[in-house]
């Protein structure tokens, strides 16, 4: 029995791993650490900048400074996504995963509806091109 556990627990890290672009090494205290698969090509950062400006600067302001048009009915206000404090991670994954999922507690509600995985991916490298000297991608 133990080693039915065993294989199926495997199997199951391999898919897991082949869709979320994670592996079993990768687990930490249940959670599925993201691994951003998608290279800050100019073209990728280009659009993650128009999917920006499109759905997330009304609350974080066309630069990013938690600063947009709805940021005063906020609160808490939105992220200065410039500065160099993350507080809901600072690892591609993390952000990805409030982009997609929100943050329970503020007015950040997920995209996951709204924005393919590449989209949210896309934006991820769009931000890592804000605040100062630009942030390089952390894994």
């Amino acid at each position: 029995m133990r080693a039915n556990s065993y294989f199926i627990w495997m199997v199951a890290s391999a898919i897991v791993g082949a869709l979320f672009g994670s592996n079993p090494a990768a687990f930490q205290h249940g959670e599925i650490k993201l691994t951003n698969p998608v290279k800050p090509t100019p073209e990728s950062v280009a659009a993650g900048q128009k999917l920006f400006e499109k759905t997330c600067a009304p609350c974080h302001g066309a630069g990013g400074k938690g600063d947009g048009k709805m940021a005063a009915q906020l609160d808490p206000k939105p992220s200065d996504l410039t500065d160099s404090e993350w507080k809901h991670g600072e690892k591609d994954g993390d952000i990805f995963t409030v982009i997609r999922d929100g943050s329970k507690g503020t007015g950040m509600k997920g995209f996951a509806g709204r924005m393919t995985s590449q989209d949210i991916w896309n934006v991820v490298n769009y931000l890592r091109t804000l605040g100062p000297g630009s942030v390089k991608p952390l894994q």
